[in-house]
């Protein structure tokens, strides 16, 4: 008795896990059409991963996807353990959803026009990025989440 609300957080941490699980999932899969399409796709007479603009994007693609992967592993272990992990899921769920909107954004930019259109991947990944993003709590309330755990406040009111 008097335990729902430790409940209740509890699940939200399993859901907020999933949904960074899930986002590490997309920002990957942004990464491997992009690299497929970039290494394929060629301009003045070479592929278009050989243009540095491109190169540079999918370095950032690849950079963010690794370092959110490494945060929703760390919460996944706090997990295992059995210990608190609110603050290391509330992270990684930020992070994760949001490089995830970062790499879809650079996958459609990587993809020009093609970008927009049905015929790649892509454009459904921007969808499934953006949605990360709400699910289980919204960018907003991770960082009220996070700065109440760093500061020893709560700012939800």
């Amino acid at each position: 008795i008097g335990e729902g609300f430790k409940i209740a957080m509890s699940a939200l941490d399993s859901g907020r896990y999933s949904v960074a699980a899930g986002a590490v999932g997309v920002a990957q899969a942004c990464i491997n059409a992009s690299v497929t399409y970039a290494t394929t796709r060629r301009t003045f007479g070479k592929p278009i991963a050989g243009h540095q603009l491109v190169t540079e994007l999918i370095a950032d693609m690849v950079v963010e996807t690794e370092a959110a992967r490494l945060l929703v592993w760390r919460a996944g272990d706090l997990k295992d353990k059995g210990r608190p992990n609110t603050r290391e899921t509330s992270i990684a769920k930020l992070y994760a959803s949001e490089a995830a909107q970062r790499a879809a954004d650079s996958a459609i930019q990587i993809h020009g026009g093609y970008g927009f259109s049905d015929e790649f991947p892509v454009e459904r990944y921007w969808r499934d990025a953006r949605v990360n993003r709400l699910y289980e709590g919204t960018t907003q309330i991770q960082k009220l989440i996070i700065g109440r755990f760093a500061t020893g406040i709560d700012a939800i009111a």
